[in-house]
């Protein structure tokens, strides 16, 4: 059994934390203002070949493995938790799908300019009435002539304005339930396809969130991913590697926001000494190391097991559950031990607090994920 990073992924760490720190960090309170992640540092990632690790030289990709891409997530994650989403949108929501069930042309089409940063991609699943139950999708694709039109709503688009291609799963035929839905690529410009507001968040201010409404919207036979009733299946096998990359930036995060309050604890004096030199304080430092150190075990176990073919499902899903539970009680630590300072907006605190909640939220609510391993149980 070894717990070893190889030499090239060690190599690779320091790489992806080099441009976190000089290309990432001096632009997060900028980011936090604007809520929107720049296309140009996507593109910036792609040019690095950053939002390739996980696919083949011959697309643009740098061959890498899940592990090489769950460190990349946790180290952009610890300088920007937007900016960790809006690469895995790119790498893991956009690429994935195409990678896993487009045919050659789309693959060429759409795949290697999304992993150039050259189109950037926003996903279009959630609706107001369908949010963990994906199959309860409203939007319908009707097929005519030589394609399909699109009607409905989405929200919860991230990367939504910054987008060139949106990936929207949409019903074809309701009598077939979750057999009869399908994804398909619509492009920015489309007649039909409008990007709506910006929808404000508790958190990830850095990050672009959008409503996206199909009227009539047209597209090419060609913009169908794989079979017309495989989309949900298709779907439900596209996001179990992104829990695996959630779950890394939950540790990401959580490194975070333990490095802060560490130094802090030793350096804070109240009633005449430090501050973690009072039984209270190490106790929740004790338990922060500890709670960060077994997920980071989580999460890279659920990645080598993914790189081996092995089946993960299960394992994805505790990474997910445990990683993303752990960082809201790291973060809210934290806080405490900062005390009245990591309350006010100065301090990275109050971002990393707020980011934190969305972990148990997004890629399958903590619920959700309790569910999944339930019946990986038998239960």
């Amino acid at each position: 059994m070894d717990f070893e990073f190889s030499e090239e992924q060690k190599l690779f760490r320091r790489t992806a934390s080099q441009f976190a720190g000089k290309e990432i960090a001096p632009l997060v309170d900028e980011l936090e203002d604007r809520e929107e992640f720049p296309s140009r540092l996507l593109k910036r990632m792609g040019d690095l070949g950053f939002l390739g690790i996980p696919y083949p030289e011959r697309y643009g990709g740098s061959g890498g493995d899940v592990v090489t891409l769950c460190i990349f997530l946790e180290e952009l994650a610890s300088v920007s938790t937007a900016a960790a989403i809006a690469a895995v949108v790119q790498i893991n929501g956009v690429a994935a799908p195409v990678f896993l069930f487009g045919t050659e042309d789309q693959k060429e089409k759409y795949l290697v300019p999304s992993i150039r940063g050259e189109k950037i991609g926003s996903i279009a699943i959630t609706e107001p009435d369908a949010g963990s139950d994906t199959a309860s999708i409203r939007t319908l694709a009707k097929r005519e002539d030589n394609g399909y039109v699109i009607t409905g709503t989405k929200i919860f688009c991230t990367n939504g304005g910054i987008a060139d291609l949106f990936f929207v799963t949409a019903v074809t035929d309701r009598s077939k339930g979750s057999k009869g839905i399908g994804i398909f690529v619509a492009e920015r410009g489309t007649q039909g396809l409008t990007v709506g507001r910006n929808i404000k968040k508790l958190g990830l201010h850095g990050l672009g969130t959008y409503e996206v409404i199909f009227e009539g919207c047209r597209v090419e036979q060609g913009s169908l991913l794989g079979d017309e009733g495989r989309g949900f299946y298709n779907l439900m096998r596209s996001v179990e590697r992104n829990r695996i990359g959630v779950a890394a930036m939950a540790v990401g995060l959580a490194r975070a926001a333990f490095g802060d309050a560490l130094p802090y604890a030793k350096e804070r004096v109240q009633f005449g000494r430090p501050i973690g030199k009072f039984q209270g304080i190490q106790f929740m430092l004790a338990d922060m190391a500890m709670e960060i150190e077994l997920a980071t075990l989580m999460v890279y176990k659920a990645a080598w097991m993914d790189d081996r073919g092995l089946p993960c499902n299960k394992e994805a899903s505790i990474a997910k559950l445990y990683a993303s539970e752990m960082v809201n009680r790291v973060a809210y630590k934290a806080l405490q031990i900062y005390g009245g300072y990591g309350y006010m907006m100065e301090y990275p605190l109050q971002r990393y607090f707020r980011d934190a909640r969305v972990f148990e939220i997004f890629e399958g609510t903590s619920e959700i994920q309790r569910v999944i391993i339930g019946k990986e149980l038998g239960l």
